[in-house]
């Protein structure tokens, strides 16, 4: 392709970045303003103490409405009804996230259920859903409308939930959709499909804005209502890829976001049938969680402030490094069904591979970059770390 011929391609897709740019700095802005107004208010803040808490101070989990914002002012900049009609779709489980950071008193079981009445919305109002996965007995399933409107809300629903389980770290989830979503662009343009290049550019402004606070800092977090409105988001582009561009295999959104989705069905498992809990039940044993504390942290020493402000945003990496790598993969593969499910059992294998390796504290030495300076010696470094 000539130079020329690229250019006017760009022209058409992007016909303009205004859009881009009014998105990016809405939500830069209010993120800001947000992050400014931390030590004088305590709506929406994130302290350091619970089960699942990691970082070293009181932060504001407000960046969802930064982002929800920058989507939004930027939709209606581009005039595309698509990206709009989706984020009215978001408003139920966006919602649901935000007053349960204000208030700490929406349970995640009246958060499932509003992110069934957003994956509802979409599904009936938009036509969003799962209509095929080229596997020949779910398709046959799929036919039958009642089933497909069942799976569609157990995949988005299931996927929004994943987000906002993999919400651990600095920059972990947030930077995790941006991968995902410049992969549904780089797709999108393939296929030539200007709207939905258009609304995945706009959504990595909008999300890139916020991650400039988010990490490595931790200046603000996304809280439940940035994390579910980037899962509902992102599963819901991935959707609209394939059911605009059926030459597309609907297996190539799966393994671009399969770290969450795998996290979401081992962590239920994990839950259900290893530990006799309820599904919900928050715990810190997620696959991240576990990088943290056997790869990264060193948990027998006293370490600073910011060394531990530190080691958690390094956890980032572990996660975005295969998420490149495959997305990458998956973008060779678009079309290819079978190599594409061969993707997503090697990465269920290397994922299951890790999760025992550091179970069972026989953490991989070249994985570690655990940090031996900051402090002197805890009562812990006189024990034995038992396996979990």
């Amino acid at each position: 392709m000539s130079l020329g011929n690229l250019f006017d391609r760009a022209v058409y897709l992007l016909p303009s970045f205004n859009f881009v740019i009014v998105g990016f700095s809405v939500s830069f802005v209010i993120a800001s303003l947000i992050f400014w107004t931390t030590a004088k208010t305590s709506f929406g803040i994130d302290y350091a103490d619970g089960i699942q808490k990691f970082h070293v101070q009181r932060t504001s989990r407000l960046g969802g409405v930064a982002i929800f914002l920058g989507l939004i002012v930027g939709t209606l900049e581009s005039g595309n009804r698509l990206g709009l009609s989706l984020a009215v779709c978001a408003v139920p489980v966006f919602a649901g996230g935000l007053i349960e950071d204000l208030t700490n008193k929406v349970g995640p079981n009246l958060r499932l259920l509003l992110a069934l009445v957003s994956a509802s919305l979409g599904f009936l109002w938009l036509g969003i859903g799962v209509n095929h996965t080229d596997v020949w007995p779910i398709d046959q399933l799929l036919a039958l409308p009642a089933v497909a409107f069942l799976i569609t809300l157990l995949v988005v629903a299931g996927f929004t939930n994943g987000i906002n389980i993999i919400d651990g770290f600095h920059g972990l989830a947030s930077g995790t959709s941006v991968i995902m979503l410049a992969s549904f662009f780089a797709l999108a343009w393939s296929t030539d499909d200007a709207l939905l290049v258009q609304l995945c550019g706009l959504s990595i402004a909008s999300i890139a804005a916020f991650l400039l606070w988010n990490w490595p800092q931790g200046k603000i977090f996304l809280g439940d209502s940035g994390a579910y409105l980037l899962g509902f988001w992102v599963v819901e582009v991935g959707l609209l890829l394939v059911l605009r561009n059926p030459q597309i295999s609907p297996m190539t959104p799966v393994v671009i976001g399969v770290f969450p989705l795998i996290e979401t069905i081992f962590s239920m498992y994990r839950r259900k049938f290893l530990r006799l809990h309820p599904m919900n039940h928050p715990d810190a044993l997620h696959l991240h969680t576990l990088v943290y504390r056997r790869l990264v942290f060193n948990p027998t020493f006293h370490q600073s402030s910011k060394a531990r402000n530190s080691a958690n945003a390094r956890v980032a990496w572990y996660f975005w490094l295969p998420a490149t790598v495959f997305s990458a993969l998956a973008l060779a593969f678009k079309n290819s069904t079978p190599i594409l499910l061969i993707l997503v059992i090697a990465y269920l294998g290397s994922y299951l591979w890790l999760y025992r390796r550091l179970v069972k504290l026989r953490a991989p030495p070249w994985l570690k970059v655990r940090s031996l300076s900051g402090g002197e010696p805890s009562a812990r470094s006189r024990t034995i770390e038992k396996p979990i």
